[in-house]
């Protein structure tokens, strides 16, 4: 019981650490991302190309950067308080490990030098939003329901889309997971053409295939260590291919854009967003 009191009092302590993290510097509007990656199961889509793995040559961008995620964003100001000593009171009751780790691993509560404040839904950039912010949930849905296709990705947020070499690359990792290896490993990124009359999306996405004999292993570049997940130290299985998509397309706001592939498929929609302003306190 007191595990689920503490889990309560973390529900409101978040800090968001992308906030502001694009300057107004030069040309650039503000939109709303929905964006779904899916997996094609069909053995004979796949094999209508092939898939040389000397050709690879899989990289992360630089200044990659990752969204932020509300569950990622607890702070335990629990344990620098004396509900420590209250937890640990009782001979009778053992301490749970996960708690007794948190104590002496972090995160730790942050203090009001480090910039403390809620996440704002109406403002931050590169904030992954709820659920209810999605126009994908059927389709995510109905995609899930087949046979066929698995979705492996997916994510809403708002961003300011600036001219052509303005775009910040977005870290996207998504389906099996074993370590730091997901199945699907890559990044996307948004920018305006030349004319500013379109927002160009990019894809640079690689999804691997367990399986194979042992030693026929293919080789994947490691995630920044700050992308990668606490259980870093799991075996990776055998990969027999990799699947390579980068594609770019030129988006319309408002409308609801396919990219095809052979192993997956992209979803991906854009909506201006006006980023409400900030009001001034009650005095």
């Amino acid at each position: 019981m007191r595990h689920a009191r503490i889990l309560t009092l973390l529900a409101g302590m978040l800090i968001w650490s992308h906030a502001g993290f694009v300057d107004a510097q030069g040309f650039q509007r503000w939109f709303q991302i929905e964006l779904t990656i899916f997996s094609n199961e069909s053995g004979a889509d796949r094999e209508r190309e092939t898939w040389p793995p000397e050709n690879l040559d899989l990289a992360f961008p630089a200044e990659m950067i990752r969204l932020g995620k509300l569950t990622d964003l607890l702070f335990l100001d629990w344990f620098a308080t004396a509900g420590e000593a209250e937890a640990f009171e009782s001979e009778a009751e053992a301490p749970d490990p996960e708690l007794a780790r948190l104590r002496d691993t972090g995160p730790f509560p942050a203090r009001e030098a480090s910039g403390f404040r809620l996440p704002d839904l109406q403002r931050d950039s590169f904030l992954e939003l709820p659920d209810s912010f999605s126009d994908f949930r059927q389709t995510n849905q109905a995609i899930g329901r087949a046979d066929q296709y698995r979705v492996l990705y997916d994510a809403v947020w708002r961003q300011p889309v600036g001219d052509p070499g303005s775009a910040t690359p977005i870290f996207v990792a998504g389906g099996n997971r074993y370590g730091w290896l997901a199945e699907l490993q890559g990044s996307v990124a948004l920018e305006f053409n030349a004319s500013r009359d379109r927002v160009i999306f990019g894809a640079d996405l690689w999804l691997a295939e367990f399986g194979g004999a042992p030693g026929s292993q293919l080789p994947l570049p490691p995630p920044p260590e700050e992308f990668r997940d606490a259980d870093d130290d799991s075996t990776p299985p055998t990969i027999s291919r990799i699947y390579t998509m980068r594609q770019q397309r030129e988006l319309r706001s408002g409308e609801f854009h396919y990219l095809d592939h052979p192993a997956m498929g992209i979803l991906v929609q854009i909506v201006p967003y006006d980023v409400p302003p900030v009001e001034s306190p009650p005095e």
